[in-house]
């Protein structure tokens, strides 16, 4: 039979430029990028050995007939190799691995070691072939159980993709399911038209697939500096983390991106970027330097003295100013750093402590280094668990509500009072506000334990309906979530619809920071609450940049003054003046005005004499628990 190689031409070369293609950009040393090279490698020679068979066969020379054995040997060897790398390589798509995992990998090897054990048998007993003196090829008994082999690893992988389909993903699931596709109808062609070698280009059209998708050097990197994307590191860590590697990362937040961007333009902050990747491949002198968000490139070394050497280098780089364009720029930065990231063992949990160590500096126009240490991945730790247990505390209600006086200032009456949400850890005790209340915002939770306050508050108000001609109202805090989630004050109106409360007894208390940042939203967000009566404060006036033109503009009835503004009251006649000058300004538009934060007689004094009329502060009372709030309001609880 007279054999039409040119399938198997066209696949070979093929394969060999795509090797080429793929050589010739940086590849990180994990285990699919290795097992990807490797595959190229096996179909490249299975194709070559499978051409020079064809033509051993084909023209049965005696002389070559002991050649023509071992070419055959070998091309069945590699027979065996490339059904057992694409299970392989299978199995480096998934996410994350388990021991199980590895176990299930090691048990499906099996069948590739009885096959290649096959092969070494078939040198003394021919099961497979043989080529007689002649040079002549011919079959073995057990000549079809190499096509049994081969269905079998398609099977398999094949049903592993399916079973761990959420963890490979919709995209690999579907490369793969094209791979077995091109395989199955390339050998169906062959097996039907026995003269056109077609398996060899179904292999090669297979590879040249992953190669154009999963392994698509576009996918691994950054578009802007050319360094590895977010996708290679997270393969990357999978692959360290898999092997138990040990490692330590250090990662860099550009600080003043925004500023640079704003005032040279978006191409100078190109520029920028770029020449800070340059800057840090120089440092680092590997290909381990990852561009993984917009203002962050993480850095990895694998000795403690590479990671000494490129933690002082950066640094000394980010106090320095460099030239682009005739403009000197400052760099600035947060450098996070830490030792022995293997540690943590989880990819995502990585990604989360470096945001958490890049959210420890204080605000500063300087480059800053955080060095994790014990302390810190404790208080991160602490922090996870928060996050964790935030979940239940969820579903099962666990939060409590404490409430905050407001008094005038002779103290003699409560005016009002602000509900405070309260947590309880059963290991770890009361949690802070500020702790469970910033993971909750930064977790997307913050909306859910407003609604489970707002409900407690309707409850303890209904079952003791005395507070609501003992006080002038309730003040309930809101965060930018709650505001700018859709729906959510429609949720809140319901709440206290449902419980047949008054609205004009609900007061809605915004922070300076969301009334300045958010302007132009508030103005529709408030609208709701407006019509039906509740009223609206300024939380934490003079804690920040707060725009006077907003504050006119959004219907405030109320504007409380921030503790800080107390600061230096007693002994210093500016910060006398400046806050007595506030409450002079804010009264005359017509504003309430309560002081926050206030712990001393001399303050209170100072402060009636200024015209303050309610003040809030510890001096009065700390936040109540409800059965200590009746108590104080000479009110008989209804449970009593």
């Amino acid at each position: 039979m007279t054999y039409n190689l040119d399938f198997l031409l066209t696949a070979l070369i093929f394969l060999l430029l795509l090797l080429y293609h793929f050589l010739n950009r940086r590849n990180l040393d994990d285990s699919n990028s290795r097992l990807f090279r490797l595959f190229i490698f096996i179909g490249i020679t299975d194709i070559a050995f499978d051409i020079i068979t064809t033509l051993l066969t084909e023209y049965r020379i005696p002389e070559l007939s002991a050649l023509t054995f071992v070419m055959l040997t070998v091309f069945y060897f590699l027979q065996v190799l490339v059904p057992y790398s694409l299970f392989i390589y299978s199995r480096t798509l998934l996410m994350t691995t388990t021991p199980a995992d590895r176990k299930i990998t090691l048990v499906l090897s099996l069948p590739a070691v009885i096959a290649a054990a096959m092969v070494l048998i078939n040198c003394r007993f021919g099961i497979l072939f043989t080529v007689d003196h002649q040079g002549n090829y011919i079959h073995g008994p057990l000549y079809l159980s190499m096509y049994v082999y081969a269905g079998l690893y398609v099977l398999v992988v094949l049903i592993l993709s399916i079973l761990t389909y959420s963890r490979i993903g919709s995209s690999s699931f579907r490369v793969i399911f094209e791979f077995l596709l091109i395989m199955g109808v390339c050998v169906a062609v062959q097996a039907v038209c026995n003269n056109i070698l077609t398996t060899g280009l179904g292999l090669g059209l297979g590879i040249t697939v992953l190669y154009l998708t999963i392994n698509n050097p576009s996918d691994y990197t950054d578009h802007l500096t050319k360094d590895y994307n977010i996708k290679s590191f997270l393969g990357q860590i999978k692959y360290l983390y898999d092997r138990r590697k040990h490692f330590h990362v250090l990662a860099v937040n550009i600080k003043n991106l925004e500023q640079v961007n704003m005032l040279f333009g978006l191409s100078f902050g190109d520029m920028y970027l770029c020449e800070i990747s340059d800057r840090l491949h120089r440092i680092l002198n590997s290909p381990y330097v990852f561009r993984v968000s917009s203002k962050r490139f993480i850095l990895l070394t694998f000795s403690l003295s590479e990671y000494e050497h490129v933690r002082d280098e950066m640094k000394s780089m980010f106090n320095s100013r460099i030239i682009l364009e005739g403009e000197s720029i400052q760099l600035r930065a947060v450098i996070c750093g830490i030792l022995d990231a293997q540690k943590l063992n989880d990819k995502d949990m990585l990604l989360t402590y470096m945001d958490y160590l890049a959210l420890l500096p204080p605000v500063s126009s300087d480059s800053i280094l955080i060095q994790s240490d014990e302390h810190t991945m404790k208080s991160f730790k602490y922090n996870k668990e928060i996050e964790k247990f935030l979940l239940t505390a969820i579903a099962d209600d666990l939060f409590e509500v404490y409430y905050q006086p407001v008094f005038s200032v002779k103290g003699t009456e409560v005016i009002a009072i602000e509900a405070l949400s309260r947590l309880k850890h059963p290991s770890y005790g009361t949690v802070s506000p500020e702790v469970f209340i910033t993971i909750a915002e930064r977790s997307g939770l913050i909306a859910q334990i407003g609604l489970l306050q707002l409900r407690r508050i309707c409850r303890f108000i209904s079952d003791n309906p005395a507070l609501m001609s003992k006080l002038h109202h309730v003040n309930i805090n809101l965060s930018p979530a709650e505001l700018l989630r859709e729906g959510h004050s429609r949720q809140m109106i319901d709440i206290i619809s449902e419980a047949g409360l008054p609205f004009s007894f609900f007061n809605l208390e915004i922070t300076e920071t969301v009334a300045t940042e958010y302007s132009s939203r508030l103005y529709q967000l408030t609208e709701d609450f407006k019509e039906h009566g509740m009223g609206l404060s300024l939380d934490d006036f003079g804690s920040g940049y707060a725009n006077l033109n907003t504050v006119l503009k959004l219907p405030f009835s109320c504007i409380k003054l921030d503790r800080s503004l107390l600061n230096g009251i007693l002994d210093d006649e500016k910060s006398e003046l400046f806050y007595k000058n506030i409450v002079t300004a804010l009264k005359s538009l017509g504003y309430d005005v309560i002081s926050e934060g206030v712990e001393y007689s001399q303050e209170v004094e100072l402060l009636e004499s200024f015209g303050i009329e309610m003040i809030q502060g510890y001096y009065f009372s700390k936040p109540l628990s409800e059965d200590k709030l009746l108590q104080l309001l000479n009110i008989t609880a209804a449970s009593l």
